[in-house]
């Protein structure tokens, strides 16, 4: 065996990832290009590995991590999406609220 059981574990769950991020940028009509593709792979894999972590410390079998893991590699596009819009609402808020009390 080449790999630890850790490592095997943390290769599985990005490439499980990754493939719901692939799986999930094919099914959207727009943004055929590669540079979409490669950041939303990212974003999966990122939204994946944070999938891992909570239901690792949660306790859950390895199984329902991969799935878990899978299942927030597909939505992590939408969720970011979702929340990209009010995180940049938020900041060019607090932006504008210093430079007017300059």
């Amino acid at each position: 065996m080449l790999l630890t059981e850790e490592t095997e574990m943390f290769v599985g769950v990005v490439g499980m990832a990754m493939f719901g991020g692939f799986v999930s940028w094919m099914r959207n009509p727009k943004g055929k290009r590669v540079v979409n593709m490669v950041a939303h792979v990212l974003i999966s894999a990122f939204a994946g590995l944070e999938a891992h972590f909570i239901t690792s410390w949660l306790g859950m079998d390895a199984q329902f991590q991969f799935a878990a893991a899978g299942m927030a590699g597909y939505g992590g596009g939408a969720l970011l999406d979702a929340v990209w819009p009010v995180f940049v609402e938020r900041v060019s808020g607090l932006l504008r609220r210093k430079n007017e009390s300059r």
